[in-house]
């Protein structure tokens, strides 16, 4: 009886043992290649990397910053953090609008104005350098005192800005806001080009008012010898009001056209013999090209 328990023992011992192992290599190979992490809080200190390599950033591209997929850093006291995404960044809702909101203020917990914007760059001399913004802003104290300010008000406007050849900092072109606009050449900051004051204000120019040029005659790049026709074409503007018919282009038969967009110009009306057939046609490109695939 006693050898019978002592070997029980032993066996319990042993399965133990091999249990142990099991457990130890079912986590290790989870660790080393995880399929599926189901977690109801994630908390990430440092960085967070999503890429199929392993690595933040596209090889070649690690001074430019272009993540592999996206990269996400946390705020220290030395560096500031930051989110990098590859490819589309696309947003979704169900039974709501989607909601994009940019929010700063002071570290004494004072409010900020000017929250932030939004920037086109192009990479240059070993560095990102803008070339365009939008700012969102509020309006100056002096148009609306601090002590003013409240839930109820909380007044703001649009900035444009580009810059300029051979000038390091961006200038103003347009200002909307408050049910005004401010157009024009100015500095930067709040200086240059003046806050509007009237429903539309232009600063430093002229408007000038351009009717939509009458297209040229469509070129014939092949057609099906079944019987001459003449085309022509018409451009329209947004509003609907259309320019005169094109002079007109001769073709043996159904035709396969070609012509140059004019200025102003939102889409296209093609005529064959005096009759319009098609249109109006929203053609992607500078140069239109379409095919007359209907019978005579």
């Amino acid at each position: 009886m006693a050898a019978t328990e002592e070997d029980r023992a032993m066996k319990d011992r042993i399965l133990t043992i091999l249990l142990s192992a099991a457990a130890t290599v079912g986590v290790v190979k989870l660790a080393e290649n995880p399929k599926e992490l189901t977690v109801e809080r994630l908390i990430v200190t440092k960085e967070l990397i999503v890429s199929d390599t392993g690595q933040p950033w596209e090889k070649g591209f690690e001074a430019h910053q272009i993540p592999r997929g996206i990269y996400a850093k946390s705020v220290t006291e030395a560096t500031t953090g930051g989110l990098w995404v590859r490819s589309r960044l696309i947003k979704g809702e169900i039974d709501d609008p989607f909601d994009d909101r940019f929010h700063a203020l002071e570290k004494d917990g004072s409010l900020r104005t000017a929250p932030g914007h939004i920037s086109w760059n192009v990479w240059l001399n070993g560095a990102w350098r803008q070339m365009a913004i939008i700012q969102g802003e509020g309006l100056e104290m002096s148009e609306v005192p601090l002590k003013e300010w409240n839930g109820g008000t909380h007044p703001g406007r649009i900035r444009f800005q580009t810059y300029r050849p051979r000038h390091n900092e961006p200038l103003t072109d347009a200002l909307i806001g408050q049910g005004m606009m401010s157009i024009g050449g100015g500095g930067y900051g709040g200086g240059g080009l003046p806050y509007p004051s009237e429903v539309l204000q232009l600063w430093g120019g002229e408007m000038t008012k351009s009717a939509i040029p009458v297209p040229a005659a469509p070129i014939v790049l092949s057609d099906d010898g079944s019987g001459e026709h003449q085309y022509a074409i018409m451009a329209v503007g947004v509003q609907g009001r259309r320019t005169a018919m094109s002079p007109p282009t001769r073709a043996r038969g159904l035709a396969r056209l070609r012509w140059d967009s004019v200025p102003g110009g939102d889409s296209y009306i093609v005529v064959r013999d005096g009759k319009e057939i098609a249109g109006p046609l929203r053609i992607e490109g500078s140069q239109k090209e379409w095919t007359d695939k209907a019978g005579p």
